[in-house]
C-alpha cells in the first residue's frame, strides 16, 4: 500500500504578524474597556494615605461588643457609598465565632432617609486584629480591606475611623459613637476635636449629625 502523504503549510510570515497585532489591539481594547468600567465604579476621591492612628488606651474587645449608636460622621464619597442616606444608624459588634482570635462581626443598620425609610443593613467582618483595637474590615471575600481602628472608648462612647487607600484614591470615615441614641453635645465636640487634632480629616470634609429623633 502507498503511504499517504502528508503536506505541511507554512502560513506567511507576514500574515503571522498581522494577526499578533489584532490580538494585541483586541487585548488593548479590553483593558481599557475594563479599567473605564473600574472608574466608573469607584467614587472619586482625592490622593492621599490613611493616618497610622492608634486604637484607646483602654481598648478591650469585650468593651467594644454590643449596640452602639451612631451620633454623628465624617466621610469621604467612598466612605459614604452605604450610609449616604442613612438616618437612625447604628452598629452591632460581637465576636466571631469561626474566625481566628480577635475576629469580630460588625453588622451596620439604618434606614433610608426617615425613620420609616426602607431597612439598610451590611455586615463585615474585622479579621487580622494585629494590636488590640486595629482590625482589617473586610466586606467580600477577595476585595480590598480597609484598616478599622477604634481610637477613643469608654463606658458609652467610642470613636471609630476606617481608611482605605487604593491606586492612591482615599476614603475614610470617622463615626462618634454612643450606648443610647443621644450624647452630650460637649463630649461629641471633644471627641471630634480630638480625632481633627490627630489629622484623620485630612479633606477637611463637614462633620454631618446622624438623625436619631423618632428612630427609637
Amino acid at each position: 500500500m502507498r503511504e499517504k502523504s502528508t503536506v505541511k503549510f507554512k502560513r506567511p510570515l507576514n500574515f503571522t504578524l498581522r494577526v499578533t497585532e489584532k490580538m494585541n489591539r483586541y487585548t488593548m481594547l479590553i483593558t481599557v474597556v475594563a479599567l473605564a468600567v473600574m472608574a466608573a465604579l469607584v467614587p472619586v476621591t482625592s490622593a492621599g494615605q490613611c493616618v497610622d492612628a492608634k486604637p484607646g488606651a483602654n481598648f478591650t474587645n469585650e468593651r467594644y461588643y454590643g449596640l452602639w449608636y451612631e451620633i454623628g460622621k465624617i466621610q469621604t464619597a467612598g466612605g459614604a457609598f452605604f450610609e449616604k442616606d442613612c438616618v437612625c444608624t447604628n452598629i452591632a459588634i460581637k465576636a466571631d465565632p469561626s474566625g481566628n482570635e480577635g475576629d469580630a462581626i460588625v453588622t451596620n443598620s439604618c434606614r433610608k432617609n426617615t425613620p420609616q425609610g426602607k431597612y439598610l443593613n451590611a455586615t463585615a467582618k474585622l479579621i487580622q486584629e494585629t494590636v488590640p483595637g486595629i482590625w482589617q474590615e473586610s466586606f467580600f471575600p477577595f476585595a480590598p480591606t480597609q484598616t478599622y481602628t477604634i481610637i477613643y472608648i469608654g463606658d458609652d462612647y467610642a470613636v471609630e475611623y476606617d481608611c482605605e487607600s487604593v491606586f492612591g484614591l482615599l476614603n475614610y470615615c470617622i463615626h462618634i459613637l454612643s450606648r443610647k441614641p443621644t450624647q452630650d453635645p460637649g463630649l461629641t465636640m471633644k471627641l471630634l476635636q480630638g480625632s481633627l487634632d490627630m489629622g484623620l480629616n485630612s479633606e477637611k470634609l463637614d462633620y454631618v449629625q446622624t438623625l436619631q429623633e423618632g428612630c427609637w
